[in-house]
């Protein structure tokens, strides 16, 4: 029950639907009862010698004197309205019990759709508050997750966490109101043969419990294995031209076909499992109703039992049955689900590492951005130390050093996607982690290597660098990046979808756009991160003009591997190792014959 209370959370901002899902089924198994209760009088007429008065007789019928009393009472009443006439009796009755058992439908068909919206609504609310906290979660994050395990919990999680959100809430008050009402209903009818049948509860919740945790288990299992297989697909379908070229498929093939055996043999187990539910349910069910006739027949056969009563009886019992089965299939469906719910939940709880200030200083910047002491790394790996550097508001700082120098993770501090170990990144001289991300990311532009467009439209790919901007300003950026013309050439103009990663759009192109983006965001701190390292001769020209203009009268941080495209740079930072070795202009560098003078002339021979 610990596993249907962990669902049931999620659900409760919809307490008024809940609620009103309560009592339409309280009214269902309330006429569910009278309904078969009506089958006591048909029987009593039917079995009546004398048809036109039946009578009780109390021989040794278990029946409370109050619900004996009524019932007499009924059966008086009854007899004398319709003057002896047994088929008109049995004509009223039977009118009467179609007339229930429509309403009965109705009131379960009205809780069954005050159940949809609660169950939509509920994990509405989970799928945003998981996509939000995507949102707010570090870049470092996504770096460690692999991204088809992420889409598995936000796919096929959500399925099992649906499935089960729904059962658990029947399993909480729908299952048990038909247990509890039908069996009170028993209690008052036969209080001895009603604790023959509590005497098979403890034995069914031992074997549930045993079964449901051992799918638990199995199913945890299950959504590990479906992340990583669908993580497999994705890096097959991002990789497919490096398969194609290296002639890998065949290995690619076999590595997918094994991690997709290990899965179905898991989802084998866990399907064994979960079908075992129903048919153990029921065969439980069929034993206690065995004893239940065989007892009850004993009774009536030993003249101490009306077979009326007793065949009532043994109606109302069968409708234990269903709920019953129900009951144990919710919980076996919580438990599947409550390995979907704690993959969730390791997203949802996942630490925001990065976080803001409860009072937070307005980021203005006029003067420098100073990294002062600042060492960091990510888990246990040291990626900077020590790291001392003062840029003025203004100047161009070109970073350069061997790949995994630290240059990338050196501008990702200055944006916030981490923050530092020790020491501090200023800007004006107040800690960067004085600052709302948000607002801090408003003085800073990107343009990295790897151009990131959406699959929407030119328009609104440019416009997400400002959403406030006219539309004349957006195409003086496009001008400026020098995207206008091949913009103006496609299909739809403007309008035209670039598909997924701009996978529509050359690479100069996209990059052009992510150049238009910046420009249209105006932003006074610029990040150029290999901006034209995957380019070819003619398109990086044209990129790097559009780069020019980009960097007038702002502070930039320019990261490139090819040195002819920083050598006018104000200053130029030599990394290598997470620290800085040379600092000094391009001239000085060559001077000092030191890493610098290496790299160009590594570059010039090549």
């Amino acid at each position: 029950m610990k596993a249907v209370f962990k669902f049931l959370k999620y659900a409760t901002e919809y307490k008024g639907l809940i609620l009103l899902n309560f009592v339409f089924n309280l009214l269902y198994v309330l006429l569910q009862l009278l309904s078969l209760l009506l089958i006591m009088p048909v029987l009593k007429f039917l079995f009546s010698k004398d048809a036109a008065v039946p009578t009780i007789d109390n021989k040794g019928i278990e029946f409370g004197s109050w619900f004996t009393g009524k019932y007499h009472e009924f059966m008086l009443w009854f007899s004398q309205m319709v003057k002896g006439e047994p088929l008109k009796a049995l004509l009223i009755l039977c009118i009467s019990l179609v007339v229930v058992t429509i309403l009965k439908n109705v009131c379960r068909y009205i809780a069954m759709n005050f159940m949809v919206l609660i169950r939509n609504f509920s994990v509405r609310k989970m799928r945003v508050d998981i996509y939000e906290k995507c949102l707010q979660l570090p870049v470092a994050y996504f770096n460690e997750e692999k991204k088809g395990d992420l889409l598995s919990r936000m796919s096929n999680d959500m399925k099992e966490i649906e499935f089960a959100l729904m059962v658990s809430l029947e399993a909480l008050y729908f299952q048990p109101l038909n247990i509890i009402i039908f069996l009170g209903a028993l209690v008052a009818l036969s209080p001895s043969l009603t604790l023959y049948i509590l005497l098979f509860l403890p034995f069914t919740a031992l074997v549930i419990g045993v079964v449901g945790r051992s799918l638990r288990k199995k199913s945890a299992r299950n959504q590990q294995l479906i992340g990583k297989l669908m993580s497999s697909f994705e890096e097959t379908i991002g990789g497919m031209r490096v398969i194609k070229g290296f002639n890998a498929s065949a290995f690619f093939s076999k590595k997918y076909a094994a991690e997709d055996m290990e899965y179905t043999r898991n989802n084998i187990g866990v399907q064994r499992r979960y079908d075992l539910s129903s048919p153990m349910s029921e065969t439980i069910a069929i034993l206690v109703s065995a004893a239940l006739l065989w007892i009850g027949g004993n009774m009536v056969f030993g003249k101490t039992l009306d077979p009326e009563f007793f065949l009532t009886y043994f109606a109302i019992f069968s409708q234990l049955i269903p709920p019953f089965k129900g009951f144990s299939s919710a919980l076996y469906a919580s438990q599947k689900g409550m390995a979907s719910l704690e993959r969730i939940q390791e997203l949802v709880n996942a630490p925001v590492v990065v976080s803001d200030p409860v009072t937070p200083a307005n980021p203005v910047f006029n003067s420098s951005i100073e990294f002062k002491n600042v060492s960091f790394g990510y888990n246990e790996t040291h990626v900077l130390h020590d790291i001392n550097l003062k840029v003025e508001k203004g100047q161009t700082i070109a970073l350069v050093g061997p790949s995994g120098a630290g240059k990338t993770t050196l501008t990702d501090l200055v944006a916030r996607f981490y923050d530092v170990n020790t020491g501090a990144v200023l800007l004006d001289g107040t800690d960067l982690r004085q600052f709302n991300q948000e607002d801090l990311r408003r003085l800073i532009g990107i343009v990295s290597q790897e151009s990131i467009l959406f699959n929407d439209s030119i328009r609104n790919n440019i416009m997400m660098g400002n959403p406030a901007a006219t539309e004349e300003e957006m195409i003086a950026a496009a001008k400026a990046a020098n995207a206008h013309e091949f913009i103006l050439a496609a299909e739809n103009g403007y309008n035209t979808n670039v598909g997924e990663r701009g996978s529509k759009l050359s690479g100069g192109q996209r990059q052009r756009l992510s150049i238009a983006r910046a420009l249209l965001k105006n932003p006074e701190i610029l990040i150029l991160d290999e901006a034209t390292s995957a380019l070819d001769s003619q398109s990086e020209k044209v990129v790097q003009d559009a780069l020019e203009k980009l960097m007038q009268n702002r502070t930039s941080f320019v990261i490139a591997h090819r040195l002819s495209t920083v050598q006018h740079a104000d200053r130029i930072i030599v990394m290598d190792h997470g620290k800085i070795v040379e600092e000094g202009n391009h001239a000085s560098l060559m001077a000092a014959d030191g890493l610098y003078a290496g790299l160009i002339r590594l570059q010039q021979l090549s």
